[in-house]
């Protein structure tokens, strides 16, 4: 789509992410179950390190399923299939509607940014090189990180009867980047629900 003309000025050489003045492309792919049933998705990831990500999740055969923005307080996200704009602030059940749990957009944006996502409620152990290994709180939320050669990692989230299985592939410099990437509007034909 539109994110495929704009990343594809990315390099091809998986890089770390480092310099918090370039944007990134992830290439991730996901399985999620949630009450029994399981869905396989590709999330591509542009990231402005600690200013703002850009999730487009696809289904099989590429089918849009939701584009997501984040910056640190503030999340807004396109449900595709049901024509719904989500807007709002960070809190626990924000992304509700994505994912039909609870789920913490403060964790998937600590875990893009390869952060120890530890809160009050959630607590983390780390390795060596200070990289997060497995985080827990007491009602059952559970993240675990597993780091793979060529800066690929596996990331699995568990909570209740939900499980993510985030496979974190390739990450280039993306050298041709706009600022409209890191926006999300509302289309005209879509519903604007506000989350308070």
């Amino acid at each position: 789509m539109i994110l495929g003309l704009i990343w594809s000025g990315c390099s091809k050489k998986s890089v770390e992410i480092s310099d918090t003045s370039s944007a990134y492309l992830i290439e991730t792919k996901a399985q999620i179950k949630n009450d029994g049933d399981t869905n396989s998705v590709t999330i591509e990831i542009a990231l402005l390190p600690q200013q703002a990500i850009r999730m487009e999740i696809s289904a099989t055969l590429g089918v849009s399923v939701a584009t997501v923005v984040m910056t640190p307080t503030q999340i807004s996200y396109l449900l595709h299939s049901n024509k719904q704009f989500y807007t709002g602030p960070f809190h626990e059940k924000t992304l509700y509607p994505v994912f039909k749990k609870n789920i913490d957009p403060t964790i998937l944006w600590r875990v893009v940014h390869d952060q120890v996502p530890q809160s009050a409620q959630l607590k983390c152990e780390v390795d060596a090189d200070k990289r997060p290994l497995v985080c827990r709180d007491s009602e059952g939320t559970l993240v675990k990180w597993q780091y793979l050669a060529d800066h690929r990692r596996r990331i699995d989230i568990t909570s209740n009867r939900f499980e993510m299985r985030w496979l974190f592939t390739h990450q280039s410099v993306m050298s041709n980047y706009q600022n409209e990437t890191f926006v999300l509007k509302k289309p005209s034909d879509y519903k604007e629900i506000i989350i308070r």
